[in-house]
C-alpha cells in the first residue's frame, strides 16, 4: 500500500495518486508487507514538560478536537481604561497553546500561542510512534464531550474486540474520541502508529503491552484496498494476547468500501452537542468562564448551530477573550455577544463596510500595515504603510510638515487605538488576522507583492524584538489558514511564493513553513504531492534557493515520512546544477544514513529503483548514492565504509550500487561521479585499511567473480576514464602513489575480464 511504487510517467518516479491507477497493493494485514521500521516501533518516551508535573485539565490553554477551524484567539475590547489595561496584560501573556490532533495550527499574534518550531517538533513526536505526552492528552480531554451511553459503547467495543474503528465525516472529533477510549482502557500509554501515508500495517508490528494505538487513515481517502476490514479482525489476537487497544479514523464512506462484513468492529460518530462543546471550551480551560450566560443568548446558540468543534472551539476563545478584556464588567453582555459574533464571521461585514466607505488607499494601507505589525510603535507603522503602497505599485508622495493625517488621525479612522506605550493596538477580538484575511481574499492579484513586504518587514530595524520574532510565524498561520480554504493551485503558489521570498532572507523561516505545510493535517497531502512536482523541475523553473529550503524541509519530515522524502530528494539532486542544492540534498541523506533504523530502508529503496525498468527512477537511486558516496567522515574514509567493514551485505549493496553507477555513467552528470570516485580513490591511497575494501568494490562493480562471463565494455571503459582523470599520466616522471594505485586496479580488472585469454601456464595445462 505503498504511494511510492505506483506506475511511473513521463519519465519520473511516481507516487499513487487518487486519479491515476496502480498495482493493487497487499491487503493491510499482510505479513511482512511494510518494513519494520514503520509499523509502530516503541519510541523514547518524550522529556516531560519543564516543571516535570502533568497539566491540570482544569487550567489548560483552549485546543479544539479533531481538526481545527480558523484560529481566532485574540483580542477583544471597548475603548476606555479597564479594557486597556487588560489589552496591555494580554500583550505581554505568553500562554501554550498546542495543536489539536495532528494538524498545526497556531495563533501568534501577540505571542499568545506556541512558535512554529516547538509546533514541529511535537507533530513529529506524534507521528513517529512516540508516547503521547501526558499533559497534551489532558489538555484535548478537557474539552471532550459526548454523550455518556456513547462513551460507554466505545469502551465496551474496545473489551469485546481490542479494535475500534471511529468513522465520520471530517472534522468531527474523532481522535479526541479515540484519546478518550484508549486513555480508560491503558491511562497515559498511548501512540500513534507510525506508518507513511499509503504503507502497509499489520498489527503484529506494534510491540509492547497494555498499549493504546491510534492508527489514522484519514488522510487515505479512496486508497485504502478492500480487505482492510478481515485484516483487522485477524489483528485483533494478537492485541488481546498484548493487552493493547488499537483504534482506527477514517471516513464513513471509505469504511463502507473497505468493511466487507466486519462492521462490529466500527462505531460512526455524529456531531455532538454545539452546546455541550461550548460549555466544555468555556468551563474546562483557562481562563474559565460561566457559560450559562452566553448560552441563554440566541445569537450564541445559534451561531453554533451545527458547527464542527473546531468551529465552536473557535466561538469559546472569542468568548473567553471578550471576558479577559473587559475585567470590571463595564461593557453590557449586548456589546459583548456582537462582538463575539462579528469575531466568529471574521469581521467581514464590518471590512466591507469600511472599505466601501474608505475609498483612499492611505488610509487602507495603514490599516493593512497596522494589521500584519500589531503591536508596533505608531511611527513604524506609519513608515511602513508608506513602504506597503510603494511595494504594491502605489507612488504615494511624501507628506510635507503637516501635510495629510497624522498617526492619531489614521489610528481613529482604521478603528485601532494608540497604547500609553504609543503603539498600534486593535482592542477586537481577531481584528488583525481578520483584515490580512480580507486583503488575501479581496486583493488576489497584490498576494506576491504584499508576501514579499511581509518578508521585507521581519528585517525592519525599528520593530521590536518581540514584534520581528512573531512576524514569520503569523505569516505562516496565515497561509496555512489560506491553503485549508483553497483546494487548487492558487493555495500551493502562495505556499510557494512566500518561501521561495523567505529563501533569500529567511532560510530558516522558509525551511520552517515547507515543514509546518508538509505536517498539516488537512493540506499536507496536497502539500507533499507539490513539493515532488517542485523537486523535479529545472532550477529555472524553481530557484536553487527555494530548492536548498525544500531538501532541507525533506530532511525534517524523513523522521516521517521516510520513503516519500527520499524519492523527493532524490529527484531534486537529479534536477539541478547549483552546489548548495546538491549539499543539502547530500546532508540529507547522510543524517538519514547515519540512523540505523533507516538505513535498511534506504538501501531496499535504492535497490528497488536502481533496477527499475524506468530510466528515471534509475537516475533518482544513482544520485541519491552518488551524494551518499561522497560524504567523508573526518580522517577523509567514506561514510559508506564505515558500515561495509563489518557487513558482507552491506558491502555488496555498495558494490551493486557502483555498479549501476558505471552502467548508467553517459545519463550522469560527469563531475559528481567523478568527484564520488575521487573521494574512495584518495581514502584508498591515504588509510591502508580500507584500501582493499575500495578496490575490491569498484573492481567487482566491473566484473562480478563467477557471474560476469562476457567483457563488460560500458562499466570497463567508464571506470578507466575516471581512473585516468583522478590520476592522469605523467611521462618522463617516475609513477606517483596514485598512478601506481590505478594501474594496480586496471590489472586486477584485465585479469578478472572473462574475455582476456588464460595465462599462458594455464592454457599448457589445459
Amino acid at each position: 500500500m505503498s504511494t511510492e511504487n505506483a506506475a511511473p510517467s513521463s519519465g519520473h518516479p511516481a507516487e499513487h495518486r487518487s486519479d491515476t491507477p496502480a498495482p493493487a497493493p497487499p491487503p493491510i494485514g499482510a505479513t511482512g508487507a511494510a518494513p519494520a521500521a514503520f509499523l509502530g516501533r516503541p519510541a523514547a518516551t518524550p522529556p516531560p514538560p519543564p516543571d516535570g508535573s502533568p497539566a491540570d485539565p482544569k487550567t489548560t490553554p483552549d485546543r479544539s478536537t479533531d481538526q481545527p477551524g480558523r484560529s481566532t484567539d485574540r483580542e477583544d475590547g471597548a475603548d476606555h481604561t479597564s479594557r486597556r489595561a487588560a489589552e496591555q496584560q494580554h500583550l505581554e501573556r505568553n500562554d501554550d497553546h498546542t495543536i489539536p490532533g495532528l494538524t498545526i495550527e497556531q495563533h501568534l499574534d501577540r505571542n499568545d500561542g506556541q512558535n512554529i518550531g516547538l509546533q514541529i517538533v511535537q507533530a513529529i513526536n506524534r507521528l513517529r510512534g512516540d508516547l503521547l505526552p501526558p499533559d497534551w492528552i489532558a489538555q484535548q480531554l478537557a474539552t471532550f464531550t459526548r454523550p455518556d451511553d456513547e462513551q460507554q459503547a466505545l469502551r465496551t467495543a474496545l473489551t469485546l474486540s481490542h479494535v475500534l474503528v471511529l468513522h465520520a465525516p471530517e472534522s468531527v472529533g474523532r481522535y479526541t474520541a479515540a484519546l478518550a477510549a484508549l486513555h480508560h482502557m491503558v491511562g497515559d500509554n498511548i501512540r500513534q502508529v507510525r506508518r507513511e501515508p499509503g504503507e502497509s500495517f499489520s498489527a503484529e508490528g506494534l510491540e509492547g503491552e497494555r498499549t493504546g494505538w491510534i492508527l489514522d487513515l484519514r488522510d487515505e481517502g479512496d486508497r485504502l484496498p478492500s480487505g482492510v476490514g478481515p485484516a483487522l479482525l485477524e489483528d485483533a489476537p494478537h492485541l488481546r494476547k498484548a493487552g493493547s487497544y488499537l483504534t482506527v479514523l477514517t471516513a464513513t464512506h471509505t469504511w463502507r468500501n473497505v468493511s466487507r462484513g466486519t462492521d462490529v468492529l466500527a462505531h460512526p460518530l455524529s456531531l455532538p452537542d454545539p452546546n455541550g462543546v461550548l460549555r466544555a471550551h468555556l468551563e474546562n480551560v483557562a481562563p474559565p468562564v460561566k457559560a450559562d450566560r452566553w448560552l441563554a443568548r440566541s445569537e450564541i446558540t445559534e451561531g453554533i448551530a451545527g458547527r464542527l468543534p473546531a468551529e465552536i472551539a473557535a466561538w469559546a476563545r472569542a468568548i473567553r477573550e471578550a471576558e479577559h478584556l473587559d475585567p470590571l464588567g463595564e461593557c453590557s453582555l449586548d456589546d459583548l455577544v456582537d462582538e463575539v459574533v462579528q469575531a466568529a464571521e471574521d469581521w467581514r461585514t464590518q471590512l466591507l463596510d469600511w472599505h466601501t466607505k474608505q475609498q483612499d488607499s492611505a488610509h487602507r494601507n495603514y490599516l493593512l500595515a497596522a494589521a500584519v505589525l500589531d503591536g508596533a510603535p505608531v511611527e513604524t507603522v506609519y513608515d511602513a504603510a508608506q513602504s506597503l503602497a510603494k511595494a504594491l505599485g502605489e507612488k504615494p508622495k511624501p507628506p510635507r510638515g503637516q501635510q495629510g493625517l497624522g498617526v492619531i488621525a489614521l489610528t481613529d479612522a482604521i478603528d485601532a487605538d494608540v497604547s500609553d506605550e504609543d503603539t498600534v493596538c486593535f482592542l477586537r477580538t481577531g481584528y488583525a488576522e481578520a483584515v490580512v484575511d480580507y486583503f488575501w481574499a479581496d486583493r488576489p492579484h497584490l498576494v506576491q507583492d504584499f508576501t514579499r513586504w511581509t518578508a521585507d518587514q521581519t528585517g525592519n530595524k525599528n520593530l521590536p524584538e518581540d514584534v520581528a520574532h512573531q512576524l514569520a510565524d503569523r505569516v505562516t498561520g496565515w497561509a496555512l489558514k489560506y491553503m485549508r480554504a483553497k483546494r487548487g493551485k492558487r493555495a500551493t503558489n502562495l505556499l510557494r511564493q512566500i518561501a521561495g521570498q523567505w529563501s533569500q532572507s529567511l532560510p530558516e523561516q522558509a525551511r520552517d513553513l515547507l515543514t509546518v505545510a508538509a505536517l498539516d493535517t488537512d493540506a499536507g497531502r496536497r502539500v507533499r504531492d507539490v513539493y515532488l512536482e517542485w523537486a523535479r523541475t529545472s532550477d529555472q523553473e524553481t530557484p536553487p534557493r527555494l530548492k536548498t529550503a525544500l531538501a532541507r524541509a525533506c530532511e525534517r519530515l524523513a523522521d516521517v515520512y521516510p520513503t516519500m522524502m527520499l524519492l523527493r530528494l532524490t529527484e531534486l539532486a537529479a534536477h539541478t546544477d547549483s552546489k548548495d542544492v546538491t549539499g543539502a540534498v547530500g546532508h540529507a541523506l547522510t543524517v538519514l544514513w547515519d540512523q540505523p533504523q533507516k538505513r535498511q530502508d534506504i538501501q531496499d529503496q535504492l535497490a528497488g529503483w536502481s533496477g527499475n525498468q524506468d530510466p528515471g527512477r534509475r537516475n533518482a537511486a544513482h544520485h541519491a548514492f552518488l551524494h551518499l558516496a561522497a560524504r567523508t567522515s573526518k580522517d577523509g574514509a567514506p561514510v559508506l565504509l564505515a558500515t561495509a567493514h563489518q557487513d558482507n551485505a552491506q558491502a555488496a549493496w555498495q558494490t551493486a550500487r557502483w555498479r549501476g553507477l558505471l552502467q548508467d555513467s553517459r545519463s550522469l552528470p560527469r563531475p559528481l561521479l567523478q568527484q564520488a570516485l575521487t573521494i574512495w580513490m584518495d581514502a584508498a591511497l591515504a588509510l591502508p585499511d580500507v584500501q582493499d575494501l575500495v578496490l575490491t568494490t569498484l573492481q567487482h562493480a566491473v566484473y562480478q567473480p563467477q557471474t560476469d562471463t562476457v567483457y563488460a565494455a560500458d562499466r570497463y571503459l567508464a571506470l578507466s576514464h575516471l581512473l585516468f582523470a583522478w590520476a592522469p599520466v605523467q611521462p618522463q616522471h617516475p609513477s606517483s602513489g596514485p598512478e601506481k594505485l590505478r594501474d594496480q586496479l586496471l590489472l586486477a580488472l584485465r585479469q578478472a575480464d572473462p574475455a582476456a585469454p588464460a595465462p599462458e601456464g594455464h592454457a599448457a595445462q589445459d
